[in-house]
């Protein structure tokens, strides 16, 4: 974890997270989705976890998948890419390295969700 990378990371999350939900109001359960990400990959390894937030097939409160794509909107600079599984699998660069900024960036995202109001589905958090 570098504090420099994440605090570099927390405008770009903003930014997303700002188009992204445009009214501001993000659903809860990405909040619980970020918070368990950084531990998935820690236990079960990069490529398992991405394989495991891109499961369409889920049954999830919440698109799991945005995240990765939320992910991939500050990795690449870009929104045209859709699948962070996808460009860990084909990407040259070293794989550790890969895995710390999706990290730093993970965490980056997790403090800026706290910045938004989330929505419980009615109640107010």
């Amino acid at each position: 974890m570098s504090k420099k990378n994440i605090e570099k990371y927390i405008p770009q999350a903003i930014a997303v997270l700002e188009r992204t939900f445009d009214d501001g109001v993000i659903p809860s359960a990405y909040n619980g989705y970020i918070s368990s990400f950084g531990a998935s990959i820690m236990q079960s390894g990069l490529l398992p976890t991405l394989a495991l937030f891109e499961n369409t097939a889920a049954s999830t409160r919440e698109n799991k998948e945005y995240l990765s794509y939320i992910i991939m909107q500050i990795l690449t600079q870009s929104s045209d890419d859709r699948s962070l599984l996808r460009y860990v699998i084909n990407s040259n660069e070293d794989e550790t390295a890969l895995k710390r900024k999706i990290l730093d960036i993970s965490i980056a995202i997790k403090l800026s969700i706290r910045t938004f109001k989330l929505d419980r589905g009615g109640e107010d958090e």
